[in-house]
């Protein structure tokens, strides 16, 4: 028989033991959450005006210098569309994420646009999503409905909602109601876990609802829709949110004051030149991104969400798009005045830095790029491939006989605003910008 006091210190032992082992967070139990959200596929920001901050590599760096003592979660929109050129770059920040670890990632609304079939093959690119409340027409979860990890001696649920009173549902999906799914999850998440985590794609007033209603749940981190909320208690739940678009990165910190009493202090990380690129986010990411559209055409026309600035026309007879120089007979002075601006040589900056078959970019440097009649390539269409008259007056065919002379569109700020907006080119000014290009009053 063992002595009394063996048992005693084995037994005290044990529960230690089990207490340390429960994943259950304690008085000074601390927590650091990593958080991104809204995406919206912007994989490193335009630099045309000077570098500006954000991008998916200086992501990566700053999560790689904080030595993997965190949870990183993404709050969903990953991507900004359905069509197949906006599918690869959701791939491509997909590929990044993978790269950087993420432990979660919900199934947002932009994700929810793809329908099932394209949601499933975004899941095998290694970051693990999860939605309580996307299902197929079955009525299946398509991804985990939650995942259990552990992290700082404490085991956490991450779970994610979408709402499903506004989101537009791809095929093969359908969205319950986040309340209902949640009423039925929650218990089951506080048996499973000590910390509860939902990942929201839902307005303030909602996740305010939830956090009222569910006090089980430790975090709520939601959707920022281009703003940053810092982090609050409500009833006994923390919610936060942050600004998208691959520039800024949500760095909280989670203390508990005793077992049901977490207090979070949180910080919005400006992603600029303070932080170093990760080389491994910029092979996986970007460099694989240039890769997979170059020398690529895409359908333009493709039904569903994504990039507005990008959509197909096709011109009235006799209104074909026929470039700068023939422009050049009537208008010989307004021609010169062009032809030494930069918008005469705009592609040039996108081959450059290898963005000169990116969508995205493509779009802001050349003339009528998606339509029918527009720009296709430096191979097929080099006459167009400038930002020349008719990306501000129109399409000229129309014009080069008298009975149309003078029926050009004039140009003026909301004609720059399409492509100088504040996120492309923050430094913008029209009053200045334009009198580098203006050739108002010449003959």
């Amino acid at each position: 028989m063992l002595p009394a006091i063996v048992l005693v210190v084995g037994v005290a032992v044990l529960a230690y033991g089990l207490c340390r082992g429960s994943g259950r967070p304690r008085s000074g139990s601390r927590l650091r959450v990593l958080f991104s959200g809204e995406t919206m596929g912007e994989l490193e920001p335009c630099n045309c005006s000077g570098k500006m901050a954000g991008g998916l590599p200086v992501r990566g760096g700053y999560i790689e210098a904080r030595g993997g003592r965190y949870l990183l979660v993404d709050t969903g929109c990953i991507g900004n569309g359905v069509r197949d050129f906006e599918v690869l770059r959701t791939e491509a920040a997909l590929r990044a994420m993978a790269v950087m670890g993420y432990d979660a990632a919900n199934v947002g609304e932009h994700e929810v646009w793809l329908g099932r079939d394209k949601l499933l093959e975004l899941t095998t690119l290694g970051v693990p999503f999860v939605s309580a409340n996307v299902l197929d027409a079955e009525g299946r979860p398509v991804v985990e409905p939650y995942r259990v990890v552990r992290r700082s001696g404490l085991r956490i649920a991450i779970t994610g909602v979408t709402d499903s009173g506004q989101t537009d549902v791809g095929p093969g999906l359908r969205l319950d109601p986040p309340r209902e799914v949640l009423a039925r999850l929650v218990p089951e998440l506080s048996e499973t876990a000590g910390v509860i985590i939902v990942l929201a794609d839902l307005k303030l007033a909602d996740v305010r609802d939830l956090a009222t209603d569910f006090p089980e749940i430790t975090l709520i981190l939601f959707r920022g829709r281009e703003d940053s909320y810092a982090a609050e208690r409500v009833n006994r739940t923390i919610i936060a949110s942050i600004y998208g678009e691959a520039r800024y990165l949500g760095d909280l910190t989670l203390t508990w004051e005793s077992a049901g009493n977490v207090s979070g202090e949180d910080k919005a990380v400006l992603l600029d030149e303070r932080f170093t690129e990760s080389e491994r986010v910029l092979n996986a990411c970007t460099k694989w991104y240039k890769d997979a559209v170059r020398g690529r055409t895409f359908d333009f026309a493709q039904p569903g969400h994504g990039w507005e600035r990008i959509r197909p026309s096709t011109p009235a007879r006799d209104s074909q798009y026929v470039g700068s120089t023939a422009c050049r007979a009537c208008h010989e002075r307004e021609y010169e005045t062009w032809r030494k601006g930069p918008h005469a040589e705009a592609i040039e900056s996108l081959r450059a830095v290898g963005y000169d078959h990116s969508p995205e970019c493509v779009v802001c440097h050349v003339t009528g790029y998606a339509a029918s009649d527009g720009y296709v390539s430096m191979t097929k269409t080099p006459e167009l491939g400038t930002v020349g008259c008719e990306a501000c007056h129109g399409r000229g065919r129309f014009m080069l006989t008298n009975d149309h002379k003078g029926l050009a569109h004039t140009a003026g700020k909301d004609t720059c605003l399409q492509c100088h907006m504040w996120k492309r080119d923050p430094t913008f000014d029209f009053a200045t910008d334009w009198a580098k290009i203006s050739h108002e009053g010449k003959p």
